[in-house]
């Protein structure tokens, strides 16, 4: 069975390499990159097609944001690729580029990588017949017009006789009929990069909620300096954080910044870390306890106030980000060989 996988980000591609690793899948799955813009997430990503490579996995790099031409050029070269494959996985099932591409697969086995807490969010808008439209999507013009495309997107996605939907996941996702959920141990990270060194202090992990128009500038940063307080760690920089903040975080609490090459799953596995890791609510209060386990680290979320966010936040926001906390909070009670 000849596997086609389409990822978008860095950690999609660790989630495919886990995939692989964990279904024994490598040697018949190849990857196609649908780069980015940002210049972090294409630095990141080329350092994992190494990776990708040591486990025997094919790959192919396509650049569709680069103009309408670089468009295009992806949706045609992949195409018959798509066509042709007998089982496809996809990272991000509200992106809409690949909802764009998914009409031309004509398989029986589709697979969805954890794409971070938005696996919850996909779980439950399959059961509940909703389109494939990210929570955090701004109303108007161009949400309308995706609106048809996330319908279609969603009823591809959803599981049926003869077409199974697998999903790969770390996260607490529900379960519908057809849908069934493997669970991502990240067993090849773990593997790869062994135990690493455990420092005094405390790590911050940072987070793009300002960037997306969702956490208020000046109130991230009056948090970060509180959680710094009598810490000599450091602040794990998103992808997406503007370098203008960076620079004000750094001069505010006196973290060190780093920028990692990989995910942040890797960087803190393969350490130094810290043995306290605190972050906003995403998909590392779920990642990072798997990850870290048994090494002496533990991970925290805190909870967002309602004063912090953005005016004009939809109403889901806050009732969305509380939830990752508290599932968090459930996760980090289980049992290490649930995880």
């Amino acid at each position: 069975m000849t596997t086609l996988a389409l990822v978008e980000s860095p950690v999609q591609l660790l989630h495919v390499i886990e995939w692989c690793h964990a279904t024994g899948s490598a040697d018949r799955t190849s990857v196609s990159v649908l780069a980015p813009r940002d210049a972090t997430s294409r630095r990141q990503l080329r350092t994992m097609l190494g990776y990708a490579g040591e486990e025997g996995i094919g790959t192919r790099w396509h650049d569709p944001r680069q103009g309408a031409g670089g468009l295009l050029r992806t949706i045609a070269s992949l195409r018959p690729s798509i066509a042709a494959a007998d089982r496809l996985v996809v990272g991000d099932p509200f992106s809409g580029l690949l909802q764009l591409l998914l009409p031309a697969y004509r398989g029986r086995g589709l697979v969805v990588v954890d794409d971070g807490t938005a696996t919850m969010e996909f779980a439950s808008r399959v059961i509940d017949g909703r389109p494939l439209a990210r929570w955090d999507a701004p109303p108007g013009l161009v949400a309308r017009l995706r609106r048809p495309v996330a319908a279609r997107a969603r009823r591809i996605l959803t599981p049926a006789p003869g077409a199974p939907v697998t999903l790969f996941t770390v996260m607490p996702a529900n379960r519908a009929a057809g849908l069934a959920i493997h669970p991502n141990r990240y067993d090849w990270l773990r593997r790869r990069f062994g135990r690493p060194q455990v420092l005094p202090g405390t790590d911050i992990i940072g987070t793009s909620l300002v960037e997306s128009g969702v956490v208020d500038a000046a109130a991230y940063l009056d948090q970060m300096a509180a959680l710094a307080t009598g810490s000599a760690g450091r602040y794990y920089a998103h992808r997406r954080e503007d370098d203008d903040k960076l620079r004000r975080i750094a001069a505010r609490t006196g973290l060190q910044v780093v920028r990692p090459d990989v995910p942040l799953e890797i960087e803190l596995r393969r350490g130094p870390v810290a043995e306290r890791v605190i972050g906003f609510p995403s998909s590392v209060g779920y990642t990072l306890p798997v990850v870290l386990a048994s090494v002496g680290t533990t991970v925290r979320l805190i909870t967002v106030k309602p004063s912090w966010l953005q005016p004009g936040i939809a109403a889901g926001a806050q009732e969305f980000l509380t939830t990752i906390v508290a599932n968090q909070v459930s996760a980090a009670r289980m049992p290490a060989a649930r995880r």
